[in-house]
């Protein structure tokens, strides 16, 4: 084995059985070996050559590598100028209790699908900041992984009724955090089907959609005359940089440019 490259790992403590790596290999390979987890792999410069169960693969930007427990397989540079390499490292026991319904299995070693290439190299990205919302990476990787394994969407179950209730026990809780598997409870749904429920009813994320309620919550509190940075955190935007800029893109202005439209609007009414 040649000399390692650098190479970072972390965990997010919003996902845990989860290990990240990013790493520059040049000279760096690997000899044939097995992990005890899934290994969901990408690379964004260079190319990968690895052997998975006899058969030789070239791994290059738009495709993942796709790696079952147990299985065996190598990797080194495609290329003289080395590779840059992304990796999602899975527990079992965790993805069982992420989607539930037996074990699941990578079907190929290797995966031709440039859309799920982009999710999952942007969530590995996102996953980067200590800060990251716990709602949005945990339904982002879900999603992901389910369209992976090529699982079945659930049945239909969520109706309007459930809807409003969802609306209103968020409305009310619009400054704390939520989590997948507490909003799933409420329905007496796992968090994989609650996820797949809740798209296929609203055509949005659980994330996107609470995203937009503290949006609109928002605006009745700046047009009141809300502070901005007050409102910020009454909705719930721990980051006022994140919530300028939701807003900004929401409703095409600043949250201090509407405020003072709405109050300019109010102290000086038109007839």
């Amino acid at each position: 084995m040649k000399h390692a490259a650098p190479i970072h790992y972390w965990q997010s403590p919003h996902l845990p059985g989860l290990e990240l790596s990013h790493s520059h290999h040049r000279e760096f390979s690997y000899g044939r070996h097995v992990h005890l987890d899934y290994h969901i792999g990408l690379v964004q410069r260079g190319g990968q050559k690895f052997i998975h169960k006899g058969s030789s693969h070239a791994l290059v930007r738009g495709e993942l590598s796709t790696v079952n427990p147990d299985e065996m397989h190598d990797g080194l540079s495609l290329l003289p100028e080395g590779y840059e390499v992304r990796v999602f490292s899975i527990d079992p026991h965790q993805l069982a209790t992420w989607l539930p319904g037996g074990e699941h299995f990578f079907d190929r070693g290797l995966q031709r699908r440039p859309d799920l290439y982009t999710g999952f190299a942007r969530l590995h990205m996102y996953l980067e900041d200590p800060r990251v919302d716990g709602l949005l990476a945990e339904s982002e990787l879900l999603a992901l992984l389910g369209e992976l394994l090529q699982l079945a969407p659930s049945e239909h179950k969520l109706a309007d009724p459930q809807l409003r209730f969802l609306r209103g026990h968020l409305l009310d809780r619009l400054d704390e955090r939520h989590s997948l598997e507490d909003l799933a409870a409420l329905f007496g749904l796992d968090r994989f089907a609650f996820l797949r429920q809740f798209k296929k009813k609203t055509g949005m994320t659980p994330y996107a959609w609470l995203k937009r309620l503290r949006l609109e919550r928002s605006k009745a509190l700046l047009a009141r005359g809300m502070a901005v940075s007050e409102v910020a955190l009454t909705v719930g935007f721990f980051d006022q940089s994140h919530f300028h800029h939701g807003f900004r893109q929401a409703f095409g202005l600043t949250p201090a440019d509407y405020r003072q439209q709405m109050q300019s609007f109010t102290s000086h009414p038109h007839p």
